[in-house]
């Protein structure tokens, strides 16, 4: 019997996902609030420092995960989580711009860099569709584990005194410190220590996985389009209720916590993978059209059309993140999943970065800007029609050519 596979080793994986998860939570939350109360930083400072955390977090990807094939997936989450560990008790003890700058950019060099290789950890040793089940159950856990760590920082805002503010940011530091031990223990299958060089087996030279990683990417949009122009365009252009605001960040955690594994089942055969790309490209774009009905009448309609919005817009995500991945995985050697996992994820981090400019652009056109959206998303879910589904050959003469090194 293999150790590495149990149901237990397994629940070890996924308590960590969501514990990190939380952590996130308690700072992503507000940490735009953090920096101005308890620090004490300026908005345009604010927006220093939070701009050099969206960066280093592209930066650090890559190298992190080509660190952990050399070195080993479990010795490097755990000197990892305790390095995020170490920057979010810098960040607690920030009092300026230089030290607030100094520990967020650490923290941000290792946001992306972290998940891929929990990731990898989970599905090392796996099939598709047993890859594809656990990551579905990673993803819904760690969204419930951001809803979970807003709670805290809730809390603090609501006190309003700096020990609050500053003890957030220790009990998440608190939190990565348990990962770290944990993560010690997690199961070895997949563990690639020294992979072989060998002149093309670059993801970069990958084509084919660079351009689903970009359709993928294009395509979240619609989930910044959900996060960051529904709301705004609620408060600024319909009568729907103030709170309704707050019922679409809510309805799409419940929506995908509850929905993520059911909607990811039979994506693991490549060719349902694409046509759940293109069913999400469509559903985004039925989003797009429905969102100005918000802004027709008062009471009952905007409130109707609102949760309409919500519904398309997340089953949008749904189809598109449980597609994406699963096509990306079939073109991934398995003993390269670290690199080529930071990779894909990089398509959603670049989203985040270009995504907030593209939305206020939409949102200042008004009600075109919304069929524009829809019809950029029709447009790339057609595109997604032809990704090519077999691997690339050199990517399977790579897999059988390689043997990982288990630990």
């Amino acid at each position: 019997m293999n150790h590495d596979r149990t149901p237990t080793a397994r629940r070890r994986v996924y308590a960590v996902g969501l514990a990190d998860a939380t952590g996130l939570g308690m700072y992503l939350a507000f940490s735009a609030v953090y920096l101005n109360q308890a620090v004490h930083l300026s908005n345009s400072r604010i927006g220093l420092v939070l701009g050099i955390t969206g960066v280093t977090s592209l930066i650090g990807a890559l190298p992190i995960a080509r660190f952990a094939q050399r070195h080993g997936l479990r010795r490097s989450l755990c000197w990892l989580f305790l390095a995020r560990a170490a920057s979010f008790v810098a960040l607690a003890c920030a009092v300026n711009l230089p030290t607030a700058a100094l520990a967020a950019g650490l923290g941000g060099l290792l946001n992306r860099g972290i998940g891929p290789l929990v990731q990898s950890v989970l599905i090392g040793g796996t099939d598709s569709a047993g890859a594809v089940a656990g990551l579905a159950r990673l993803r819904a856990l760690r969204n419930a584990g951001m809803a979970a760590g807003a709670l805290p920082s809730g809390a603090a805002v609501a006190i309003g005194e700096q020990w609050a503010y500053r003890g957030v940011m220790v009990a998440a530091a608190a939190v990565f410190v348990v990962c770290a031990l944990v993560s010690r223990g997690f199961p070895g299958a997949g563990e690639v220590k020294r992979p072989v060089g060998r002149r093309g087996a670059g993801v970069g030279r990958n084509r084919v996985f660079l351009l689903i990683t970009a359709s993928y990417g294009a395509l979240t949009l619609s989930a910044i389009l959900l996060g960051v122009g529904l709301p705004l365009w609620i408060t600024q252009s319909t009568h729907a209720p103030s709170w309704s605001v707050g019922l679409v960040q809510i309805l799409n955690t419940v929506l995908v916590v509850l929905l993520q594994v059911r909607i990811s089942r039979g994506s693991e055969d490549p060719r349902r993978a694409r046509k759940m790309m293109l069913a999400g490209g469509l559903l985004a774009a039925a989003g797009s059209l429905a969102a100005p009905l918000t802004g027709l009448g008062r009471g009952v309609v905007p409130l109707v059309a609102v949760v309409l919005t919500v519904l398309l817009m997340t089953g949008a995500e749904l189809y598109i993140t449980a597609g994406g991945l699963s096509l990306a995985l079939a073109h991934t050697p398995q003993e390269r999943r670290p690199v080529y996992l930071a990779t894909f994820n990089l398509g959603f981090a670049a989203t985040t970065v270009i995504g907030p400019t593209l939305v206020s652009l939409g949102l200042g056109l008004g009600r075109p800007g919304w069929f524009a959206w829809a019809l950029l998303f029709a447009l790339l879910g057609l595109a997604a029609l032809a990704l090519p589904t077999a691997p690339l050959p050199e990517c399977a003469d790579r897999t059988a050519e390689q043997r990982p090194v288990t630990t």
